[in-house]
């Protein structure tokens, strides 16, 4: 068999190419090699904080000037806590305490959550269930006996599949006392009424204000305390959450929180309690933005259950092996550019609470409103379209911290990664701040190698250095 010249020619070509991707593989892997042999350093958190500020100002602008935008033309009244990869850029208040008096809010201010407070009972729920004493596929009879409806699970209450029948509908048509019923009271009623459930347990998902209520009971009866007591030693004291408390107007303990706000006859007037007021699991937790940040980053730390827990808690469902539910425990679950998003809202006597967690980032919206006002979604999803506007800073900021997390060579894959998905541009004054402030906490090794990352990318030696098998093997295919 003969080889043509031009044969020769193809063959020389290849030799030649793999011949420079040796080189230039070799040269840069030295460089990265030279730039990692010292121990990894250890970076401070003041100097952490400092390289937040240079990535996070900007997000914090736009943030700022989205808000204000919107709560400026209407009237909001309410907290706002936006935390970005973790670090709150936005924290403030707007409006009033109290509307006819016009005393300002504060961020201490004090909000009633509303549905927000189902996240809390379910984790009440998940404590007790690694503590070992009750399991999510327990029958609710087995720890209240005298409820009237067998066949109902825990974990059917926890995401909404019981069936039971609306106890508000019940309270406001046959509780006959001046006192608000408590959640015992409730359990009798559903006893002495008997009514009929909606539908057969299991068989439907349907959002449950009752199921919580029972939730909040049967804590109280395994851990023999009452729920606000359960709810303090477990969850609020060992987080920090010092302004954060259970209430119920059954007991009459006064404290210091807002009234929730209604507009009617030209004018935002108190809304004063009801008849349900008394009840708490479904709602009745009052908390303030830094204490729900301060939650909001347990979660992510599993601080107080463990990962795997926490991720079934985070995760939909499928009913009857056949419809997929997106319903965790206490929290709804959707999917925001293919990344998870966990959140709810609630709403109760002028209060309208919401929390959006995107988990995969660390990035948390927390909007508190106690005027009935229905802003909270036009601010969440302004926010959100910041939080998605991704820019040099973003792609910059990514591969900083994987330099200093995981090493150069694994910012330079970073860097690649993005560059195959399309167009890439880094801000290299902000490389420059990172290696100063690096530098001024006396991480100079770590400073080196985002100086010399900078310098391979201003002069392009980062596009050829993983020309791999992958890519060697693509150029092989010019020879056929």
């Amino acid at each position: 068999m003969s080889i043509t010249k031009a044969t020769y020619y193809k063959l020389a070509i290849i030799l030649f190419l793999f011949v420079v991707i040796a080189i230039v593989s070799s040269s840069i892997r030295l460089r990265l090699l030279g730039a990692n042999v010292d121990e990894k350093e250890i970076v401070k958190p003041s100097t952490k904080k400092e390289l937040d500020k240079i990535f996070y100002q900007e997000k914090a602008e736009k943030v700022d000037s989205v808000v204000k935008s919107i709560t400026s033309k209407n009237h909001f009244n309410g907290n706002i806590l936006v935390a970005y990869k973790g670090n709150i850029i936005f924290k403030e208040s707007f409006g009033y305490a109290d509307l006819n008096k016009k005393e300002k809010l504060t961020t201490e201010s004090v909000f009633q959550l509303a549905s927000l407070s189902k996240q809390f009972t379910a984790m009440a729920i998940m404590i007790l269930k690694e503590q070992g004493k009750i399991s999510y596929e327990d029958s609710v009879t087995k720890y209240i006996p005298e409820l009237p409806y067998k066949g109902i699970t825990i974990r059917m209450l926890l995401n909404h599949t019981s069936g039971l029948p609306n106890y508000m509908w019940l309270t406001e048509n046959y509780w006959k006392e001046k006192q608000a019923p408590y959640n015992e009271d409730i359990i009798d009623m559903l006893e002495d009424l008997k009514t009929p459930l909606y539908f057969t347990s299991g068989r439907r998902f349907d959002y449950s204000n009752t199921g919580y209520v029972l939730l909040a009971s049967i804590v109280e009866r395994v851990s023999r305390k009452r729920f606000s007591s359960f709810m303090e030693e477990e969850i609020f004291i060992p987080l920090g959450m010092e302004s954060t408390f259970v209430y119920s107007s059954s007991f009459r303990t006064r404290k210091d929180k807002l009234n929730g706000f209604g507009y009617r006859g030209k004018r935002y007037r108190i809304i004063d309690e009801t008849i349900n007021d008394g009840t708490v699991g479904d709602k009745g937790i009052y908390s303030t933005l830094d204490d729900l940040f301060k939650w909001d980053q347990a979660l992510y730390a599993n601080t107080l259950v463990s990962e795997g827990t926490m991720n079934e808690a985070l995760a939909g469902f499928k009913l009857r092996n056949k419809y997929d539910i997106p319903y965790g425990f206490g929290f709804r679950v959707t999917k925001r550019n293919d990344k998870k998003l966990v959140y709810h809202h609630g709403r109760w006597n002028g209060f309208r609470t919401s929390i959006y967690r995107f988990v995969e980032d660390s990035n948390t919206i927390i909007v508190l409103n106690h005027t009935s006002t229905s802003l909270n979604g036009t601010i969440m999803n302004n926010i959100e379209k910041v939080f998605n506007d991704s820019t040099s800073t973003d792609l910059t900021q990514d591969v900083i911290v994987t330099i200093i997390d995981s090493g150069l060579e694994n910012g330079i894959k970073k860097y690649y990664n993005y560059k195959s998905s399309g167009q890439v541009l880094l801000d290299t004054i902000k490389l420059n701040k990172a290696s100063a402030i690096l530098t001024n906490g006396k991480n100079s090794e770590l400073a080196e190698k985002i100086k010399l990352f900078k310098s391979m990318y201003i002069q392009g030696e980062l596009d050829t250095n993983f020309m791999d098998e992958k890519y060697f093997l693509k150029s092989l295919s010019l020879a056929k």
